[in-house]
């Protein structure tokens, strides 16, 4: 049962350090489309640019419940 525990915990922590670099990476994507809306010129322009950082909101709190999810599980196994 150990060693059962031991795998599931040790594939659930790779699974939060995933979910963790993908909100870095929409984190990260967001804050670059940010930049670029304050350099941007006209109006068809900035609203691509808001619609990509509306759809990286969107990743970004995906990811977040997914991490919430994961970290219940982790304390389910210990």
């Amino acid at each position: 049962m150990n060693f059962l525990k031991g795998k599931i915990k040790k594939y659930n922590e790779k699974k939060l350090n995933d979910a963790l670099k993908k909100i870095e990476f929409y984190t990260d994507g967001k804050r670059h489309l940010e930049e670029q809306l304050k350099i941007a010129i006209d109006d068809e322009s900035k609203m691509e640019i808001k619609e990509k950082i509306d759809q990286n909101n969107e990743f970004i709190d995906i990811w977040k419940k997914n991490i919430e999810i994961i970290n219940k599980q982790l304390k389910k196994w210990e």
